[in-house]
């Protein structure tokens, strides 16, 4: 049986309720990320979601809400239980809705990857991985951080890597802080699992200023991950 590993990006502006009119501008591509995780969830068990949390939080199948940033939407499978909702770190918050959006309501589960080093989980078989990771957030004069070249050349080549495969590139943890790379971590463990294979479908846009990309790997039971370290 075969490991589906899939990329979705985990800004909450993606999600219309919070950002109103401006979902339009990233609703196609959304589409497209929810489409590989329905692709990748059949026949399968469980969802294991993994996303970058300085608190290194691991976390249940619970019921929770977008409260934090504004509106009340509830994320979590219908006959998960509550959880509290400050419990619940961003990167697990934005997964539940992707999946939820999906349809996928598998049991879930969350683990906080943090560093520069890669864990050594075994999903094993029937478990759909998820892992919530974003790009630089310097690309345009838009963006949150101050527009600088080397996110934008970050993005591009993250961009590249999902096309064609390879080293991870990653400039190092504090060229990543200067360019708003703060899920460096969650990319680094996505290299780790999938090594250099290409991904079977990806995407990738940036409407404010921010890299997103959406991704999708089957790894069969043959095979082994390998780092795919930095270059």
């Amino acid at each position: 049986m075969s490991t589906p590993v899939v990329l979705v990006p985990g800004a909450p502006v993606l999600v219309p309720e919070l950002s109103g009119e401006a979902a339009a501008d990233t609703a196609s591509q959304v589409g497209v990320a929810l489409g590989l995780l329905s692709c990748a969830a059949a026949d399968l068990d469980r969802v294991l979601v993994l996303g970058s949390d300085p608190a290194g939080r691991t976390i249940g199948d619970v019921r929770a809400s977008l409260t934090r940033w504004g509106a009340a939407v509830p994320v979590g499978r219908p006959g998960a239980p509550a959880g509290e909702h400050s419990d619940v770190p961003d990167a697990a918050l934005i997964a539940w809705w992707h999946l939820d959006r999906a349809g996928i309501e598998l049991p879930r589960s969350f683990v906080g990857v943090t560093g520069d080093g890669q864990s050594t989980l075994s999903p094993g078989p029937g478990t759909l991985v998820v892992v919530v990771a974003d790009g630089p957030a310097s690309l345009t004069p838009r963006a949150p951080v101050p527009e600088d070249p080397r996110g934008v050349a970050l993005d591009r080549d993250l961009t590249e890597w999902l096309r064609r495969g390879g080293p991870l590139p990653d400039p190092g943890g504090a060229v990543a802080e200067a360019v708003g790379w703060w899920s460096r971590p969650a990319w680094l463990e996505l290299a780790g699992l999938v090594g250099d294979r290409t991904a079977l479908e990806s995407v990738s846009w940036a409407p404010f200023g921010v890299g997103y990309h959406a991704a999708r790997w089957d790894l069969s039971s043959t095979d082994s991950p390998v780092s795919g370290g930095p270059r």
